[in-house]
């Protein structure tokens, strides 16, 4: 299990974060960790797991749980995913979610990056 408890000066969500944090790092991206979507506590603001720096746009880039991110909490997830697409269209690349089962090692994670980063 990987041990990070600061990423950015915020504490780390889940060990999942950690590992894809660690494999940004190796990777050479560069990335702001929670990046706050919108006004903090106004209806339909959300947090950012990694705002990545890629070329030509920056991607936003999730991780996600599936017991935290299935169900009633999918279709809210994908209104948001939605609003945020409208919103940064030309500014911003697709968001992309990296799954808990594709990033529980370092190693995992290193995977899951690259293929969703660098293909």
């Amino acid at each position: 299990m990987t041990e990070q408890a600061y990423i950015q000066g915020h504490s780390v969500g889940s060990v999942n974060e950690a590992n894809v944090a660690i494999a940004l790092d190796r990777l050479g991206f560069e990335y702001e960790y929670q990046k706050l979507f919108g006004m903090s506590g106004i209806r339909g603001s959300q947090v950012i797991d990694f705002l990545v720096y890629t070329l030509p746009k920056p991607t936003p880039l999730f991780v996600h749980g599936r017991y935290w991110h299935s169900g009633s909490r999918a279709a809210e997830d994908e209104l948001k995913m939605a609003e945020m697409m409208s919103r940064m269209r030309n500014h911003w690349s697709d968001p992309v979610i990296i799954w808990e089962e594709e990033c529980e090692t370092v190693e995992d994670a290193v995977n899951a990056v690259r293929q969703e980063l660098m293909t």
